[in-house]
């Protein structure tokens, strides 16, 4: 069994812990999977419970755990489907980068949601504490995704970083808070803050 969280209206949680989580009810999409599997209904759940600051902030609302089989569920990258909404290509990757909650590895997604196909029974329903009662392995899934990514730069440039520092410098250049003096020979950069007249030196890429 694996552990999820879903986010309910504090005023429904008696309810929810007494008779379940209907899926009709509660269901977040319904969405098209093609041959044979048709058009199905599905509820939108959390690996991490972090992962919706809004809500987790949110008094109005209580985080519940829920213990499910980790093979009834998929995990797609919530990113991918709030754009394909408007894009279809984007959707259309949505649907194809889902991946059984067995299989999934954390940090590959930036903002990554598991949904449930099967309504949810009681004994599969806890309510947290505000601290969520079970521990969580890492702050947040967009951390992790970030960490993640950063490292793996890292690892196929292997420069200590100085393409990311060039790479964010180049980013303030454009928002007009740096200046950029380059030279080619030397294979080096200097960014000038104009304000504080504070510099960084990199390598240029």
């Amino acid at each position: 069994m694996s552990v999820l969280y879903f986010y309910v209206p504090a005023d429904s949680v008696s309810d929810i812990v007494d008779c379940g989580i209907k899926l009709s009810q509660w269901y977040d999409r319904e969405l098209d999977f093609g041959e044979p599997h048709g058009r199905r209904k599905a509820l939108r759940a959390l690996i991490n419970p972090w992962d919706d600051p809004g809500k987790s902030r949110d008094p109005a609302y209580r985080c519940i755990r829920l213990e499910l089989d980790a093979a009834e569920c998929r995990v797609g990258d919530a990113d991918l489907y709030r754009m394909g909404l408007s894009e279809p290509s984007l959707m259309a990757r949505y649907l194809r980068t889902l991946v059984p909650l067995s299989e999934y590895r954390f940090g590959t997604f930036r903002n990554p949601e598991c949904l449930v196909f099967t309504s949810i029974l009681p004994d599969q329903i806890e309510v947290t504490g505000k601290v969520q009662d079970t521990p969580v392995l890492f702050e947040n899934s967009e951390t992790l995704y970030l960490g993640n990514l950063l490292e793996s730069i890292e690892q196929e440039r292997q420069d200590s970083g100085n393409t990311l520092v060039y790479a964010y410098c180049r980013y303030l250049e454009s928002m007009g808070g740096m200046r950029r003096i380059e030279n080619r020979d030397l294979g080096l950069t200097v960014f000038v803050e104009p304000e504080t007249d504070a510099y960084i030196v990199t390598r240029t890429p």
